[in-house]
């Protein structure tokens, strides 16, 4: 195996995807940052069933991600709550916002602004290295193996491992922003193919040999992938023909969501020998973690900064 390959084996977005990488735990995680804490409640604005529902909310407890607080006696009710873990989700969900609003179609209900409270400006949420707080941006970034990266993580549960049959075309719940995002980052494979990507595996066979994941469902998610134009595919080969999976724009630009969900792997859920993979800014020349910035005062967005 590659060292490239090696590199998405350890990675700690492979850690984040197992707790938090299908499509009902992100909606539920965007609806408990904007207040929304009650299972009904929860039932209308994702659109997912009762026993669905019931499961995430049961997992994302158990990954300490939410926690279960009494609210009423008469019968005993439970509203799900973040808990420190899941409030450190919030930049992740900024990226996902702005990635939402720049690719989700028109009139899809993404809202026009965010308005940092701080400065009363509108906002776009900026990546940031940590250390000189300039612009973290994919071309300016390097790995560098750290002491886990001879770990490796271990399959996903089956039952996250099926792409969901609803998308942001059939969404049937009352919210709608994040949708969009979910239907490429919304099943365990699906990122981890993006993620290939970025540690530039683009050929079937590598990503195929790397994953370890079956045939026909690695064939469905590159094409569902390319539909979605976060691919292309580019010819390399004339007999037999073969083709390259390359990352679009819009594929690019899923580049911070990625690195926050690493970030958030290697604080949350950390191999004991230590973080698999340091992230370097070219620019200042340091091992950084990435921030989320106000990009209007450079202030680091926090939950509850925005409305």
């Amino acid at each position: 195996m590659s060292e490239e390959g090696k590199r998405i084996a350890s990675s700690s977005v492979t850690r984040a995807i197992r707790v938090v990488g299908d499509r009902w735990s992100i909606l539920i995680i965007r609806d408990a940052f904007q207040g929304v804490h009650r299972f009904q409640q929860l039932l209308g604005r994702t659109g997912t069933s009762r026993a669905t529902l019931t499961n995430r909310l049961r997992s994302l407890v158990a990954s300490g991600i939410l926690k279960r607080v009494k609210y009423s006696d008469a019968p005993v009710r439970f509203e799900y709550r973040l808990t420190d873990k899941g409030r450190d989700l919030y930049p992740l969900s900024l990226i996902a916002w702005s990635w939402e609003h720049r690719w989700a179609p028109r009139g899809a209900g993404i809202p026009a602004a965010l308005v940092h409270r701080a400065c009363n400006h509108d906002t776009q949420p900026m990546l940031a290295c940590g250390k000189c707080r300039e612009a973290l941006l994919i071309g300016d970034t390097q790995y560098r193996p750290g002491p886990g990266a001879k770990a490796r993580s271990p399959a996903a549960a089956a039952r996250y491992r099926r792409l969901s049959a609803l998308t942001s075309r059939t969404h049937r719940g009352s919210h709608t922003s994040l949708v969009h995002i979910a239907d490429v980052v919304g099943d365990p494979w699906s990122p981890l193919i993006v993620a290939a990507a970025f540690f530039r595996l683009r050929r079937f066979d590598d990503i195929q040999r790397e994953l370890g994941i079956a045939t026909n469902i690695l064939a469905n998610r590159l094409n569902l992938l390319v539909r979605q134009r976060v691919f292309e595919r580019r010819l390399y080969l004339q007999q037999p023909r073969r083709y390259e999976y390359r990352l679009t724009d819009k594929g690019r630009d899923l580049f911070g969501y990625a690195l926050l969900l690493n970030a958030w792997g290697d604080r949350w859920l950390p191999t004991p020998a230590g973080p698999p993979h340091l992230i370097v800014h070219e620019t200042c020349g340091q091992v950084t973690t990435p921030v989320v910035l106000c990009h209007h005062c450079r202030a680091e967005l926090v939950p509850g900064s925005t409305n």
